[in-house]
């Protein structure tokens, strides 16, 4: 059986039940973090640990997560699923993930921070082939104070926003804005 690749930026940490959700769907899923402890404790929870590797390096350093991510294709085949957190303090990261991909077509899965959602559009040009999507991060309201999103949360919302390949999702919630927690 000949698996689709998906790569997860993200997914050692707040987005791991993400990655692990994606080999159970059957993919090979390729990680980028920065720390090989966190991939190998998610070695550890993960049935079929063939159908993950990961990148290590801190994307924004560009030309190194460019090299690695063009070796990882080279390995597995391009992207069919990528998904990525990736911080506002790396604005090249996302066009350098997105030029690696060529000739198939894929879908992006962007996830953001709740101000982005009130942003302007994105600084970057999407590719043809790339079908991109929009995750925003909010927050939950419980009882009379509010509290931002878990990791499982996070990770909920994006593997929804994948199975069902919307356009743009809110985890949460991002309104009222001044309810928002501090």
């Amino acid at each position: 059986m000949n698996r689709q690749h998906a790569l997860v930026v993200g997914g050692t940490g707040m987005l791991a039940d993400v990655s692990l959700w994606l080999v159970k769907k059957g993919y090979v899923v390729t990680v980028v973090g920065r720390r090989k402890e966190k991939y190998h404790q998610l070695l550890k929870r993960i049935d079929k640990p063939k159908f993950l590797s990961s990148i290590f390096v801190d994307y924004h350093q560009t030309e190194q997560l460019s090299e690695k991510l063009s070796m990882a294709v080279e390995k597995n085949g391009e992207f069919d699923v990528v998904v990525t957190w990736v911080h506002s303090s790396a604005p090249d990261a996302i066009p350098t993930i997105m030029n690696v991909q060529h000739s198939k077509n894929y879908d992006f899965f962007h996830v953001k921070g709740s101000s982005d959602y009130f942003e302007e559009d994105n600084e970057f040009q999407i590719p043809e082939n790339c079908n991109y999507h929009e995750v925003y991060l909010g927050f939950k309201v419980v009882g009379d104070h509010t509290r931002w999103l878990t990791h499982q949360e996070i990770s909920e919302g994006v593997k929804d926003s994948i199975h069902h390949k919307r356009k743009q999702t809110v985890v949460g919630q991002l309104e009222p804005w001044d309810m928002r927690p501090s």
